[in-house]
Order: C-alpha cells, then structure tokens, then sequence
C-alpha cells in the first residue's frame, strides 16, 4: 500500500476538485480518495456528446487527466501542487453508457515526476480508455 507524504491529503484534493469550474461543468464528482488512487464519476449529459451519441473523447480525456493528477497529488508533499507533464489515451470502445468512472492510480512517484494509469468505465462494466500520464510535481 502507498503511503501520502501530507496527512491531509483527502482534504488537499476535495478542496482543490471544487475548484475546478471545468470539472462541474461535466458534472463531474470525486468518490473516492486513496493514497496513489483517485475515483471520479460523471453521468452522461447532452451537453457531453459527439455526432455519433457517445460521451466526447475530450470529455473523458479530461476527467481522466483529473483522476491521475490527484492521485498524484495524493502522495505529493503538503503544499505541493500537480501539473500535467504528458499522457496518452488508448479509446477501447465508444463510451456509451449512462454513468461513467474514471480512476488515476500512481505507477511510480517521484520527487519532480509521477507516472500514473488511468481506466474509463462505462456502467461498471466495459473499459472504454486507457491513459498513461506523467505528472510534474511543484514543491513551493
């Protein structure tokens, strides 16, 4: 099991998600918090759909970034802050379906850089994504 380097790690996240516009924009939500992992959920909206009726790429993409970035923060020191360095989506499958999770889980952290996965579900059931992801971690 990982271990957090900041004791209010939980906190830390929650309180930087709902800072987030874009994220409630999506009607995205945070549902769990994990050392080295991160559960965010969606529902499909009209709002979020490409011509062909599946959620967006973009839509899905974004969240999984999220995921990854606070599970990287997750095991950041206190104070410290997350920036995206790269990632890489593989799309398994359109992303039908009526609820969507996606999770960011830590490969490998590290003082400046945090490798993590991500996984896109459909319903609980069917993996629509994958995402690799670097994570550039800024101590102030």
């Amino acid at each position: 099991m990982l271990e957090s380097r900041n004791p209010d790690f939980a906190e830390t996240i929650r309180e930087s998600f709902g800072r987030q516009s874009f994220m409630a924009t999506l009607g995205a939500k945070i549902t769990s918090v994990e050392p080295g992992m991160v559960r965010i959920e969606y529902g499909r909206g009209e709002g979020l759909l490409q011509q062909h009726g599946f959620i967006h790429a973009g839509v899905g993409t974004s969240i999984l970034d999220s995921a990854c970035g606070y599970a990287a923060l997750s095991l950041a020191p206190a104070g410290a802050d997350v920036l995206t360095a790269e990632f890489k989506v593989n799309f398994l499958r359109p992303a039908k379906g009526e609820r969507f999770i996606a999770v960011g889980r830590v490969l490998k952290a590290g003082k400046m850089l945090t490798v993590c996965e991500g996984e896109l579900w459909a319903d609980e059931e069917s993996l629509i994504a994958k995402m690799q992801a670097t994570m550039s971690i800024m101590v102030r």
